[in-house]
Parts: C-alpha cells; structure tokens; sequence
C-alpha cells in the first residue's frame, strides 16, 4: 500500500511546512500547499520529496513518493489519516454507543503489525510512527477549537483571514513622512553685529525653531525661538559677530517626527569709509572779496577723495547758510556761493563736509575749512596818458604804416598785472 500520500480525517490549520506538500484536488490537479492554509476533512496529501506539516500541535510527516513506489505499485488509494471504518454496520453503531458513553476508542485500537501500540498521534500513510495497519490520528487543540463531541454540529463559517479593529481616532490615521517646510533669512552686509534673523516655516504656532549661527571664525551660537501664529519668527543674535560672512542653519520638527532645515549666508561690516575733503586753497585769483565780488556769485570748488560714491553731497556753511553741491566720479565739486556771504562772514572762513555712505550702512563725515580776506573799500586809481604819442604828436603818412607806441601811467591802489 502507498504511503506517500495522506488523507486528513478533521480540518486541519497549516502552522509549519517544511518541504513541498501539494493538495490534491477532486480532478486530480495539485495545489501546493502554505503556511497558513486550511485543509478540509478528507483532504488528500501527497509530496514528490518528503515533506512534514504542522497542525496545531501534532505533526505530520509524509515519505517520498520515491521511496514508498517500490512498495506498493497496485494501490492508488490514499488512506485515510484515522483507522477505516468497517463496512459493518454494527462496528459503526458500537463506536458511536463508545464515544457517547465518554470513552477513547484510540486507547482500544489494535496494535499495529509491527508489534505495540500506534505512535503518539499515529496515524497511516507517511504519518510518523504508523505502520501499515490503519489507526488514528489525535490532534491536539489550542485555544478555543476542540474536538467535536457526539451531536455536536461541526459546520462552521471559514474566515478569510485575520482583521483588527481600529483604535478609536485612528480610522484614517496616515503615516506622515514628508518634512515641514522652512526658510531662512541672514541679513547680508549689514553694520548690525546681532542681526535679527527672521523665516517662516508650514509648523503650527508655537513649534519651537532652532537656528545654529555659525561666524567668520568658526564660533557657533545656538538662537532658540518660537513660531508665530501667522507661521513667521525671528531672533536677533546673541553674542555679537564679527565682519565677514556668517552662516544661519534652521530647523524645525512636526508632530509627526519629521525635521525641515534650511541655510542662508549673510555678512557682517561694520568698519566706516575712509574719506576726506579738501577746499582749493583761493576761492578767488587774489583770494580777497572785494565790492565787485561781494556782488557776483563766487564759485568754490575742491576734491573729495577716499571711499566716496559720485552724488555724494557736500555742504559749506559760509554766514550760517548752508549751500550744497555734487560730487562727480573723480570727486571733484564746484558751488556757487554768493558774494554777499562771504563778504558778511564774520570769520572770514568757508567751512566744507560731505558725509558718505556704504553699502552696509556704515556713514563717514569729513570736514575742511578754507580762509579768505574781504576788502570793500573802492581803491584810489588814476591812470594818466604821456601828453605826445610821437615827437611831434602827429601822424604822417610814415608812421600812419607803422605801430605806434602809447604809454601812459596807473597811480593809486592797483595791483601788478593789472590790465
């Protein structure tokens, strides 16, 4: 008789495979068989290799068809995995009247033709420990399945697999993976040496931020802050920082566990521009006003130099009124200043600035000063012409081709070079 192949007497749950075990189906098809499957009673069982199962807490163990062929080439039939029911039907009614009566027919079965008992759990066909003879297979049972007592019904509904309920809250509880979102803002060359660091991020209000400064020497400072309700911050830096670059690394972490950062660059100059201004040393050719000029406009010019920019302004102050100019891309300025000014100043002096300011804030104010006289008195002049401008005082047809010479003399206050 073939062993190689089993047929189950009860339902049976798959816990372990080891091996290949194929179901064999009413049309001869072969299924294979997996961890987890229910075999029906009377299902059939067969393996190509050798193969054992547990159910429950009994174990099944099947020969390979190679080694039981040579057996028994003239029977197909698979056994089943209990002692085969006599066809008498009095056999029949007195197992039934034995089970009724609480007693376990397993412990009155025959001993198998090998001599002793059937093996634990015995069985037939492959079944560790039965021999040829037919007997029982005993499964024991966990939990709340059991063995059908007499009159029990055994129909039941097979479920399709294992479900678990929700906890109250989580019925379309997602799993976040995606960081929150956030920015960064490092004012870049800026004079502030604890700039205000400002950002915003996608986080609930209140969700605290964590932002790493890192200066121009490697020193780091650690700035803690909290999220507004509109989803911006800022914190303004500890410890002062030194000029050059300067870099902010901010963070921030969701209910949910994910981190979102962000880096910006910034600078620090705090240094002011060097710069200077200088008046031209005469604001006229003998750098004295005199009537004439204390009535004209009087232009006074000079040269800015240094870390300016051209349209700096430049300011003189002459008589306690300011008057303003421009400076060009070589630094050079010219304004008008009336006459009239400079002859009332009462010291007698033009004061010039120009303030200056660069990209990062930093102003510088330079200053000059220039003197000058006023002299408002008309000056006492004469001029007068020698009486002949020839020997004879007059011109002949001669000299009337030639250049004559005219000479006279200027007395009074006048100036050398005067024309």
């Amino acid at each position: 008789m073939s062993n190689h192949e089993i047929a189950l007497d009860q339902d049976v749950v798959v816990t372990q495979l080891k091996g290949k075990v194929y179901l064999v189906a009413a049309d001869g098809s072969q299924q294979p068989l997996a961890e987890g499957d229910i075999l029906p009673k009377n299902a059939v069982l067969i393996t190509p290799e050798g193969a054992s199962f547990k159910g429950g807490n009994q174990t099944f163990t099947l020969s390979p068809t190679n080694e039981q062929q040579a057996e028994d080439e003239t029977s197909q039939e698979p056994l089943l995995a209990q002692n085969v029911p006599s066809d008498n039907p009095n056999d029949i009614a007195a197992l039934q009247q034995a089970i009724l009566g609480g007693a376990d027919p397993t412990k009155a079965f025959e001993a198998s033709a090998a001599g002793g008992a059937p093996a634990a759990g015995g069985g037939i066909g492959g079944v560790a420990g039965a021999s040829g003879n037919g007997g029982f297979v005993t499964i024991d049972r966990t939990g709340d399945a059991t063995i059908a007592a007499a009159g029990f019904d055994t129909t039941y509904q097979t479920d399709a697999g294992v479900t678990a309920d929700a906890l109250p809250g989580e019925e379309n509880r997602l799993i976040d993976l995606v960081p929150p979102v956030i920015t960064v803002s490092a004012p870049d060359n800026t004079n502030d040496t604890t700039p205000t660091i400002t950002g915003t991020t996608d986080v609930a209000a209140g969700s605290t931020v964590t932002l790493l400064v890192t200066d121009a020497n490697g020193n780091q400072q650690t700035l803690i802050t909290t999220v507004n309700p509109d989803g911006t911050f800022s914190v303004d830096v500890t410890t002062p920082l030194p000029d050059g670059s300067y870099t902010v690394t901010g963070s921030v972490t969701d209910p949910a566990g994910n981190t979102g950062t962000a880096t910006d660059d910034g600078s620090v100059d705090s240094t002011a521009p060097d710069l200077a201004i200088e008046l031209d040393v005469n604001i006229t050719a003998d750098d004295v006003i005199n009537a004439a000029e204390a009535g004209q406009q009087i232009p006074v010019s000079g040269t800015v130099s240094g870390e300016f920019k051209a349209g700096d302004t430049v300011t003189l102050t002459v008589n306690n009124t300011e008057y303003t100019g421009k400076v060009d891309a070589a630094g050079r300025f010219t304004i008008l200043v009336a006459g009239s000014d400079l002859a009332a100043d009462s010291d007698r002096t033009i004061e010039a600035s120009v303030t200056s300011i660069d990209a990062a804030g930093n102003s510088t104010t330079a200053t000059d000063s220039e003197g000058f006289e006023v002299d408002l008195e008309v000056s006492e002049l004469a001029i007068r012409l020698d009486s002949d401008i020839t020997a004879d005082d007059v011109i002949n047809a001669t000299e009337a081709q030639q250049d004559i010479p005219v000479s006279g003399t200027v007395s009074g206050e006048f100036n050398e070079g005067d024309t």
